[in-house]
């Protein structure tokens, strides 16, 4: 008989935690992982959360992060929740079967590290959970500007980076109260969550708690060195009209007004910058960071991976992009690949004949992006002999603009297409979604469980050699190539 919202307790390090029990599935929402922030908590590292006296209840996710809508909300649809400044919480997915040392998958959010939470109804980890007999975490971290400004006046940054470690530290320490084996975790990030992974495994405290991570659709060379993201910090409080150090006490609402004011001050043609990035401080980033991913990722197992058509997110449908000229095509190309730029433009003409100007300029943003980047991180980890398995993602509606564009293979790893019912799944026929999104889950939860992704039900998926970059193409029919 299947169990409907019953009580489910845990006891923790902490004190003890209520959640409830569901289809075979025990959840624990809105867990704190830091204490409260208090008034004065903006720009300031979390603490530990402290142990609490009577039985904590965990049925509803906590609030996001202050947020504005985002900027892909058209292709992935919207959300509206409740905000807060303090708003460091974990959703925890349990299997429920009464089983010890199950492995477990953390789970980052993407975003542009300005939008999105791990709590999302997009990520909710109960099929995951219950059909991999995997632990699922979804993470709230602090966005934008409040997470990721730099400055001595206000901030030594990467605060966003230091809440996703003390989550990760939370869980180390308190999962196997939930029947999870805290020696077998798999980071899983997409988007600003991969270059979150990236960092984490070039961290040396956070990558001791790793076994395995997953990198989708990732720019890994997004680390800001500290003039310039002190010079954004001036930026920022010169669009707001006050001194640095006077952000921290601007009322909310001004202070996302001014993110705002400040994301369209940077913005450029046919581009998709993140406006705030992690930053090479020497204490959670150092410069050496490319070298210590490396590092952090030996003994450990790593897929990485791309979509086909990314940067149709951005671009599919914007009239200024689909109506490009040749000259503007071609200043893109140069931005991006100077001096090589007309080799890369001429592949892009080779590679999809035909195409008009925002497909060009999407081929071309996804090579100097996502796919290049990924490329060469899976060049990078074969060459330091780290088993390393990769894949594209090519499943796209016949009927919607947007291709295999950026994120839309989440609702298939998590198994929640109903719940975000997004235009870029537009036309997309339910039973091959279903089907496709089965075959990509099992084949995520084999990873988390064993450090290898290949079961029964898909073709072998060979590790990238230095010889042989073999990857598995996501689609209708599913291929490695």
């Amino acid at each position: 008989m299947i169990k409907k919202n019953t009580p489910s307790e845990v006891r923790t390090k902490l004190g003890k935690i209520e959640g409830f029990s569901e289809d075979g599935v025990n959840a624990y929402l809105g867990i704190p992982y830091a204490s409260d922030l208090g008034t004065d908590g903006r720009f300031q590292r979390a603490r530990p959360m402290e142990p609490w006296s009577g039985v904590l209840t965990t049925k509803k996710s906590g609030p996001i992060s202050p947020q504005l809508s985002s900027r892909l909300s058209r292709l992935m649809g919207d959300f509206s929740l409740p905000q807060d400044e303090d708003s460091l919480t974990l959703d925890v997915w349990c299997p429920d079967t009464g089983q010890k040392e199950i492995p477990v998958l953390f789970w980052i959010h993407g975003g542009a590290y300005v939008s999105g939470a791990g709590s999302l109804k997009w990520y909710r980890g109960a099929s995951f959970a219950k059909n991999q007999n995997v632990i699922v975490i979804g993470v709230n971290y602090r966005l934008g500007a409040l997470g990721f400004l730099c400055h001595p006046d206000i901030s030594p940054g990467n605060i966003g980076i230091e809440d996703q470690i003390l989550a990760l530290d939370w869980v180390y320490n308190n999962i196997e109260y939930f029947g999870g084996n805290r020696r077998n975790i798999t980071l899983m990030g997409q988007s600003a969550g991969a270059i979150s992974v990236y960092a984490l495994l070039a961290n040396k405290k956070s990558s001791k708690m790793v076994s395995n991570a997953i990198l989708q659709s990732g720019r890994y060379d997004n680390f800001e060195e500290l003039d310039a993201a002190h010079n954004k910090a001036e930026k920022f409080a010169h669009i707001a009209g006050v001194k640095v150090n006077a952000l921290k006490t601007l009322p909310l609402e001004d202070f996302l007004n001014v993110q705002t004011k400040f994301i369209k001050a940077q913005a450029e043609f046919a581009s998709s910058r993140i406006p705030f990035l992690p930053v090479i401080d020497q204490y959670t980033i150092s410069a050496e960071v490319h070298e210590n991913f490396i590092e952090g990722a030996i003994g450990k197992n790593i897929i990485v991976g791309f979509n086909n058509d990314e940067m149709h997110a951005w671009f599919s449908g914007i009239e200024e992009i689909e109506n490009a000229s040749t000259e503007q095509i071609e200043l893109v190309f140069k931005r991006e690949f100077k001096n090589n730029w007309n080799v890369i433009l001429d592949e892009c003409r080779k590679r999809r004949p035909g195409a008009g100007a925002m497909e060009m300029i999407s081929m071309g943003m996804n090579i100097s992006n996502f796919e290049g980047q990924t490329l060469n991180l899976a060049k990078r980890l074969s060459a330091a002999n780290i088993n390393t398995w990769l894949y594209r993602f090519d499943w796209g509606s016949f009927e919607g603009v947007f291709g295999a564009c950026h994120c839309i293979e989440l609702p298939f790893i998590f198994d929640t297409a109903v719940e975000w019912d997004p235009p870029m799944l537009l036309g997309g026929k339910v039973k091959e979604i279903a089907g496709l999104s089965g075959s990509i889950q099992k084949t995520w939860g084999a990873f988390v469980r064993g450090g290898n992704p290949n079961h029964s039900d898909i073709p072998n998926w060979p590790r990238i050699e230095e010889n042989n970059f073999y990857k598995l193409c996501w689609n209708n029919s599913i291929e490695v190539i």
